[in-house]
């Protein structure tokens, strides 16, 4: 639920439909990128973090079979993206297992709290489902 009021009060959420949140995450060599700057343009983009490996193998196959590009973001800690400040961790609203994912025009068409014991047939699901295949 809304603290605040949701006419008059932006609040940040991954609940889908909502646009995906801005938050700082960090590559490598410290430079900051904002979330919204990972989401490919024209591509679907997921997000997950440590023990969400699952997702981003789903993704990559499925890509293929689907004739997408899905642009995948592992954050976590020796990753190739950091979160140093919690700001997506405290912004995505699942866990660092679960994953978002986020439409071409940045609003979140699905997430998962956690990993399921089927992620390829779970992310496959919802795909199809949203492309009308």
């Amino acid at each position: 639920a809304f603290e605040l009021d949701a006419v008059l009060h932006y609040q940040p959420t991954t609940w889908p439909g909502a646009r995906l949140p801005h938050a700082w995450v960090f590559d490598a060599s410290g430079k900051k990128h904002s979330t919204l700057d990972l989401c490919g343009h024209g591509r679907f983009a997921l997000f997950t973090g440590i023990g969400g490996e699952a997702w981003v193998e789903a993704a990559r196959s499925l890509g293929a079979e689907l004739g997408l590009t899905i642009d995948t973001r592992l954050i976590g800690p020796r990753r190739a993206l950091l979160d140093h400040t919690g700001d997506w961790a405290r912004a995505r609203e699942v866990s660092d297992a679960g994953c978002v994912l986020v439409r071409p025009d940045h609003h979140v068409a699905w997430r998962a709290d956690s990993l399921t014991d089927t992620p390829l047939a779970d992310l496959k699901r919802v795909l199809k489902s949203i492309l009308g295949r």
